[in-house]
């Protein structure tokens, strides 16, 4: 028995340091991930630690992603990373877990500019915004459909807005949350003379991004400024709303 048990020793220390030495841009050219649309300029380092810098996503720039993964993980079914991210639209990190049915991202932290995202009315992008993501967790299964989302956010963009017309407009706050199978952000706030704001931000399946900004309340002023730049009556207020364009129709 002593001699089976150091012979299962000697397998998994060798499967260990054979796997440990895979370099990650090996991994990445075998792994399918250019037939999902991701690119890279550069990966360096090995499956366990690594960087890739020059990432891509259909065609738009992602920026850098730091991965730091655990071998000991795969005793349970699983790859567990702690990444880092940054790229122009802003920086991240979480932890995530690989399993064949699942992918899993907790203790996301994010900082975006909107500004820079893709599906952004111009004269919002104009305004700007910084969107803060904490403590989120997103959950999607083995064929990248979002099956559950939880976590805080706050966007300061209605803010600005009210800004630019002497109004004190508020954060928006709100919940990631599960959407036929896509990620959608609902962020909302009340203004001090009955205002409410109701924004969305959104993915769509072919990997693109937009947004629905819808208001009630306004008074006059207010509302003849806001549909000089897209505004339409819808419902009891105001709605603008905006996707990215597909690649193919950018050309």
């Amino acid at each position: 028995m002593k001699r089976i048990a150091l012979v299962i020793v000697f397998v998994i220390a060798l499967v260990f340091g054979l796997c440990s030495g895979i370099p990650l841009s090996y991994a990445m050219r075998n792994g399918g991930l250019v037939q999902q649309g991701i690119g890279w300029q550069q990966a360096r380092g090995t499956i366990w630690d690594g960087q890739v810098t020059g990432l891509s996503y259909r065609g738009k720039q992602a920026g850098a992603v730091d991965i730091k993964s655990s071998p000991l993980s795969l005793f349970r079914g699983a790859v567990t990373s702690d990444m880092n991210w940054i790229g122009q639209t802003g920086r991240a990190r979480v932890h995530m877990v690989t399993s064949l049915s699942s992918v899993e991202l907790s203790g996301l932290g994010a900082d975006i500019d909107i500004s820079r995202l893709d599906g952004i009315h111009n004269e919002l992008r104009r305004i700007g915004g910084s969107l803060k993501i904490s403590n989120a967790m997103l959950r999607f299964d083995h064929a990248g459909r979002c099956i559950q989302a939880s976590g805080t956010a706050q966007l300061d963009l209605v803010r600005r807005l009210g800004g630019q017309y002497g109004r004190d407009w508020p954060m928006l706050s709100g919940t990631p949350a599960c959407v036929d199978d896509a990620i959608q952000l609902p962020l909302t706030g009340d203004g001090p003379n009955g205002e409410h704001f109701e924004l969305t931000l959104r993915t769509l399946p072919d990997g693109r991004t937009g947004m629905d900004v819808h208001i009630e309340g306004l008074d006059a002023q207010a509302t003849a400024a806001l549909a000089t730049v897209g505004f339409t009556k819808s419902g009891n207020g105001y709605t603008l709303r905006q996707e990215a364009a597909l690649a193919e129709e950018k050309k």
